[in-house]
Order: structure tokens, then sequence, then C-alpha cells
């Protein structure tokens, strides 16, 4: 079955489950409506009849009040149920969504917390270019990733390509994952059910479990959190039943002391443990799961010995946090309010959080990372498990196979019926691939397809080609270049500063790094030709003596006809077809790469197709 109809065939399911909880629960809130009334009923007849009719009335309504809580409580479960369903209905959907680059759709249903890119500064040396984040991105190209560690892990990867050995040990685990559909869906359902709006919450947590147990560092705060209230008690009760001089105010000013001395500190651990329950609420039924999954791929593997490195089972240990935590939210009700001085709660309440920091802190922030890499490694899964057609890419590490080979390379970004794919091949070092081609032919979608590509390769994920073996590479690109009014920069200003970045990277390179990727688009555009091709030529020569491997973009059809560049350049173009009829002209691409120079060129047919030929035809006839 195509991925596409299992996930149309998982959101049906989802959906019909989730409709007949829906169902249930309207069936259940009538009920519970009529059994409150009944119960009051009852209730109020037993005040006002009397004898054997009264108590009649009084069981038939403690009855009926039972019935009620019982039914709260299965209610509950149904709501949940049905929230449960409508979220893996909603995951199936976004399945689907990203199979088909519906990228406004699938933006309207990733909930706000998932939606929020990673900062990623304007000098990266090819985020911007590559939509490694946003709307339309690589990111968004991955099953869901609902929590900030896997959010953090996934992006991180894709802006920072790992080693082969490393990327391929992801590879592997996307493999392995890639099977397992609906174990992911539920994995992620757990993530999004308990989604944070705290994207700080994991950071809060961690903080939290590595900061000092202060409390265990009190003896006497402890002794008194166990003596004070309970000479105070009793000093009231033989004050109130025995007429004993009132000795508790003794006690009750020493408990005082004790409350105000460690209050505030108390309350900004609690502020602290009360901000992470939502990132708890997730990692804990995740946790557990991944537990039971097989992991038999050696990065899984290594994820899950960081899990158990306490001995025990994360999951086990962050459960007894939660409910900590829910003890610390309880802090706002009336009774614990009316409580927690007399008693001290808030004191015991802080020593079992510390004693929970010491025998698990430490812990904490490798069950987070892992959580987060093995969240980010089912990303890569769902990337695989979506397209079965795309290839995992092949490595090659000796540094005489610096070259880049695809084949039926596509841009991943484009849904299949859109994508055209293409066979090339990039470098060695010494030479590059020039390509040339009229507007809107292809050549930049094809740089970004190389540079998209390469970046998924390097983050473990399969790529979109048939094939694509290549070496350790560090992209760069020049292609999407802005100027800046705010910095005084103009737009040829700008594209010298990228230049400039690139050409140092590729200085710094060793040959043990692996080669530069370079991808320049119409290189420096934005002044007269003749000092743009000297100057191009000139970057051009430069990079060629460098680790270095690249694709440059041009209409300048002699930008290599100097003869050093010549015998190093291989040519490659684009081409148009034009139709004239019936007054009207059009365009047509195949987007297929040929070998040589563009031999056409479309601007004024470009002109014509959007009918501006008719107000400049003198200019032409001029020019010609």
């Amino acid at each position: 079955m195509k991925p596409r109809d299992r996930y149309v065939e998982l959101q049906a399911v989802h959906a019909n489950a989730r409709d007949l909880a829906h169902a249930r629960s309207v069936r259940l809130g009538g009920i519970r409506a009529t059994t409150f009334m009944a119960a009051a009923a009852a209730l109020v007849l037993w005040d006002v009849l009397e004898g054997t009719r009264a108590s009649v009335a009084l069981w038939l309504g403690l009855s009926l009040v039972i019935a009620f809580i019982v039914q709260v409580a299965i209610h509950r479960r149904v709501r949940r149920e049905e929230r449960w369903q409508g979220t893996l209905r909603g995951l199936c959907a976004e399945g689907i969504a990203r199979i088909d680059r519906a990228w406004d759709d699938l933006a309207e249903m990733l909930p706000d917390a998932e939606s929020r890119a990673q900062a990623v500064g304007p000098d990266h040396p090819y985020a911007h270019d590559l939509a490694v984040q946003g709307r339309a991105s690589l990111l968004r190209l991955f099953g869901p990733v609902t929590t900030d560690p896997g959010k953090r892990s996934l992006a991180g990867w894709l802006l920072e390509p790992a080693s082969p050995s490393i990327a391929t040990a992801r590879a592997e685990a996307a493999a392995e994952l890639r099977e397992m559909l609906e174990q992911r869906l539920v994995f992620s359902a757990h993530g999004r059910h308990a989604q944070a709006t705290d994207p700080e919450a994991s950071d809060r947590f961690l903080a939290w479990a590595e900061a000092e147990h202060w409390t265990l560092g009190l003896p006497w705060l402890r002794v008194a959190g166990v003596a004070l209230p309970v000479v105070l008690i009793g000093a009231i009760v033989l004050d109130v039943f025995q007429g004993a001089p009132p000795w508790w105010i003794l006690p009750g000013l020493v408990q005082l002391w004790v409350v105000r001395k460690v209050t505030s500190r108390l309350a900004g651990d609690f502020e602290k443990v009360d901000a992470m329950g939502s990132a708890l609420a997730a990692y804990v039924p995740q946790l557990e799961q991944l537990a039971t999954w097989p992991m038999r791929a050696a990065a899984l593997h290594g994820q899950m010995e960081r899990i158990r490195t306490s001995g025990g089972a994360a999951h086990e240990q962050l459960a007894v946090l939660a409910k900590l935590v829910d003890t610390v939210e309880s802090r706002r009700n009336l009774v614990y309010a009316t409580l927690a001085p007399l008693l001290l709660l808030d004191v015991h309440l802080g020593v079992r959080l510390d004693r929970w920091r010491r025998a698990n802190g430490a812990f904490a922030r490798g069950w987070v990372e892992a959580l987060g890499e093995v969240e980010a490694m089912s990303a890569l899964g769902s990337l695989a498990h979506d397209h079965p057609d795309w290839a995992f890419p092949l490595w090659n590490e000796a540094e005489s196979a610096a070259i880049v080979s695809a084949r039926a390379i596509g841009h991943p970004l484009l849904a299949d019926e859109e994508c055209i794919r293409n066979d090339v091949e990039v470098g060695p070092p010494g030479s590059f691939l020039l390509v040339t081609g009229s507007n809107m032919s292809g050549k930049s979608t094809l740089l970004r397809s190389i540079g998209a590509n390469c970046v998924l390769a390097g983050a473990g994920a399969p790529v979109c080609a048939a094939a694509l073996a290549m070496p350790r590479v560090r992209v760069a690109t020049s292609m999407s270049i802005e100027d800046s009014l705010s910095q005084g920069v103009s737009l040829f200003m700008a594209q010298l500063l990228r230049v400039r970045s690139i050409v140092e990277t590729a200085r710094a390179q060793t040959k043990t790094e692996g080669p530069v990727l370079y991808l320049l688009d119409e290189m420096l555009h934005g002044t007269n030709s003749a000092e743009r091709r000297i100057a191009a030529r000139a970057i051009l020569r430069h990079l060629l003596g460098q680790v270095a491997i690249g694709v440059v973009s041009t209409h300048d059809l002699a930008l290599a006809d100097a003869t050093d560049l010549a015998e190093v350049a291989q040519r490659v173009h684009f081409r148009e077809t034009v139709h004239r009829e019936g007054g009207t002209t059009r365009l047509d691409f195949d987007y297929r790469m040929r070998p040589g120079l563009a031999q056409t060129s479309n601007a004024l047919a470009l002109l014509e197709a959007v009918g501006l030929d008719s107000l400049i035809v003198g200019d032409t006839e001029s020019e010609e």
C-alpha cells in the first residue's frame, strides 16, 4: 500500500473512533445531567419527608450521588479517548499534507508550539537559501516532532551536518523505524496530547534537576518539619481539651520563623517545578513506549542505554516526579493552603522533591537528550516511510573520491508530480559545474536540489534521488541575497560579503574534512557585465585552488571562455520551447538538464507572455 493511502486509511479509522467517542460523550452528558437532577430531587424529598420514606429518599439520593461521581469519571475517560483519537486522526492528516506538499494546510494543522523555528543567524552558510526552516521547508518534510528536545535535535542535524559515520548510524535507525508507522504515530500523539505551551519547559526542568538539593543540606529543617507540627498540634489539643496553659504559642512562633525562613526559596523551586508539568506529561508516556521498542539499530540502542543509566527505568522515575508536580499544582486549592502552615506541608514537599533530585538529577539531561534524539530519528523514519523511492546516501570517505554523484535527483520540497529529476555530478576539486539557461528554466532549482539533498544526507535522512554517492561536504551557498537599508549594505556588497565568507571557508577546509560544496546562483549580479565577469572569474579561480567543489549558474555564456576555466568547466544547460499561437505567447519548460551551453534565451518571449511587448515594441525594434 502506498504511504498516502495508508495515512488515508488510518485517518478514517481514527476519525470513526473519535466520532463514536464523541457520540458516547454526548449520551453520558445527558445521563449525568439526569442523574444529578434525580439526586438533587431525592435529597430534597429526604428533607421534606419523614420516617421510612425519608430514609428511602436519603439512600436513593446517596446512591445517585455515587452514580453521578462514577459517571463523571467515566465521562472524563471517554472525553480523553475522543481527544486521543482526534489527535491520531490529525497526525494522519498531517502525513497526507506532507506527501502532497500542501504547505498551507500543514501550517494550519500544526500547533503553535511546533511551528516555532529555531533562531538562525543571517550568516548561516546555507539555511536561508535552502529553506531549512519555515512554512515550506526541509524541517516541515519530517514527521511530527512534538517535544522541545526533539525539535532542537532535528533542527541541529539539518543546520550542522554530521560525520558520515554518525549520519550512517542515524540512517540505519531511520530504516528500522520506517516500518513502525502506527508506533510512531502513538509516540507523537503522546507528545502532541500533552503539548508544552512553554518552549523553555525542558530547559526549566533541567535547570531545576541539576540545581543544588539544598533542603537535604539542612538537617534541622527536616527535623523541624516533623517535630514542630506534632508539638504545636499537641499543645493546642491540651489547651483546648485539658485547659493547659497556652504553651502552643512558643512552638507556633518557631514554626512561623521556619515558614518565613524557607518559604521564599521553596516558592521559587515550586514555580520552576510547576512550569515543567506539561513536559513531564509528554516525557513519561513517550519514554514508557520507547522501553517496548526493539531498538536493534546501534544509534537507537545507544540512546536507550542513556535512558537506563540510573539503573532504573526513566519513565518510572519521571512518573514519580510527575506525581510530586501534581502535588505542587494542588497548592492552589483551599484545603492545602489552609493546612500548609500548620503541618509545614511545603517543607515536606520540598524535601521529597530534593530527594528525587538527589537520586535522579544527574541523569535527567541524558534522559531528555536521548528522548530528543530518538524523536528526531523517528522523524527521519517518517520521511523514509513517506517516500519509499528515496535513497539513503552512499558515503565516499576516500580523499580521492571528492565527487557528488546523483542519479535522478530532484528537489525534496516539490510534490512527486511536479518534481523533474536529473542525473548530475559535481567535482572533483579543481573543476566546477557551469549551469546556463534562460529565465525560469530550472537553474536555481538544480542548485537547491543538490544543496538540499546534501543537507538531508548529512542529517542521516533519505534523499530525493534514486542514488546519491558523496563525500562529507561543507555546504555554502550564495543565492537569495538581499540588501540591507538599515545597515547600509547594497545588493552587490551583500553578495560580495557572502562570497567572501564562502572563500574563507574554502581556504580553511582540509582534505580530511571533505570539500566545501559551493553553490553560486547568478554570482555578483547588480553591477555591469564587464566588471562582473572579471570578478566572477577571479573568485572561481581561487575556489578551484582550494579543497572545494561547486556549481555556478549564470546567464553569462562567456563566463568560462577563459582558457584555464574552459578546461575545468563542466557545462550543462536548461532550455524552453516558445509557442506563439493566435497572438499569445506560451513558454514550456521541461526542466531537463542537457550537456553544453544554453542555446536559447527567453527574456523577450517572457515580455510577450505577460503582455509587456506592446508597451516597449519601439525600444526592442531600435535595439535590433
